[in-house]
């Protein structure tokens, strides 16, 4: 690759955001590097001055990358925190082959930045996703409850079951081959021996979701489609592998079986690429402390209102847990 086009891909992320917002980031995000299943992450970090600050890992979806979330990360920073934003395996600006990983290796992924988060920082660590980020950052908060280092909470915009093929292809366009008895558990098997057969077989992904449907008017109205479609950095195929991932990869700490990690679940309900009822149905199978929001969006926005929203009740939310915990002290 010649370097000019290294560095357009590189910077491509620029074209989504103000002119405005674009220098506040700049002003103020790094980059860090970390080895994880055998690659090297590409990670932005938005680094407040007190190390005891407390610390967001945003994980993106399956349709985006660190880029894209430059907004929300901003928004948090301003707020307070140490906000750090891992590009995934195979994905954006992260080592790997373009599409080659699993469930399983997203989230080791996502484990590793909150490990090494906690060796750099001493403030208290909180995981937030959207999108497959929202079940990918329930399922690194369960396998980090395992570990026995829990995170004060998780932020789930979306939460999806990557352990049922049911809810597993209910986010595609095949969503109503869920319906049919038997066809969901058929899938999964098909999808698992050809992963078998043929792991790193290549099958196109955008296909796959409605990702024209992934903003709503507001952001579709300034052109986000057509500069997502033309960016060199989002997934255009995947492996049988990483298909096969998305519809058996239980969680370490089943949803019914939470009882350690408080939850904020965010639905959207103009979702039109995904039906708000599978988060909902997710939400009501989780147990433990767990709270329920629904917000006036489509699956994801670039729009400072959305990320205003998004802050406002994660920052009220984690006030009612301190609050909480507070009186359960007293």
């Amino acid at each position: 690759m010649k370097m000019k086009q290294a560095r357009s891909e590189q910077t491509y992320w620029h074209c989504y955001h103000e002119p405005a917002l674009l220098a506040r980031v700049l002003a103020v995000v790094q980059t860090r590097h970390l080895l994880s299943t055998g690659v090297e992450l590409h990670i932005d970090l938005y680094q407040q001055a007190n190390p005891a600050a407390p610390v967001l890992v945003l994980n993106h979806g399956g349709g985006g990358y660190g880029g894209l979330f430059v907004g929300l990360a901003l928004a948090f920073y301003e707020q307070g925190y140490t906000v750090i934003v891992p590009d995934q395996k195979g994905q954006g600006r992260s080592g790997g082959a373009m599409g080659d990983f699993t469930v399983a290796e997203a989230v080791q992924n996502i484990v590793d930045v909150a490990t090494w988060a906690r060796q750099e920082f001493s403030g208290p660590l909180y995981l937030c996703g959207g999108s497959i980020g929202g079940g990918l950052t329930y399922a690194a908060a369960a396998a980090l409850v395992k570990l026995g280092q829990p995170p004060v909470a998780a932020v789930c915009l979306n939460l999806y079951d990557f352990g049922d093929p049911a809810t597993g292809l209910a986010f595609t366009r095949f969503a109503g081959l869920a319906n049919i008895p038997g066809l969901a558990r058929a899938c999964r098997a098909m999808s698992g021996l050809l992963a078998k057969i043929a792991p790193r077989l290549r099958l196109p992904y955008r296909p796959l979701a409605r990702f024209d449907n992934m903003m709503d008017e507001r952001d579709l109205a300034l052109g986000f489609y057509a500069k997502w479609q033309a960016d060199p950095l989002t997934l255009r195929t995947v492996t049988a592998r990483y298909f096969a991932s998305m519809l058996n990869t239980p969680f370490a700490i089943a949803l019914e079986e939470n009882s350690e990690l408080p939850v904020l679940v965010i639905n959207q309900q103009r979702d039109k690429m995904v039906k708000p009822q599978l988060t909902l149905d997710c939400y009501q199978r989780l147990a433990g402390k767990k709270t329920y929001a629904e917000i006036d969006w489509g699956h994801f926005s670039l729009l400072p209102a959305f990320n205003a929203e998004l802050v406002q009740l994660g920052r009220r939310w984690l006030a009612s847990l301190a609050h909480a915990d507070l009186q359960e002290r007293l």
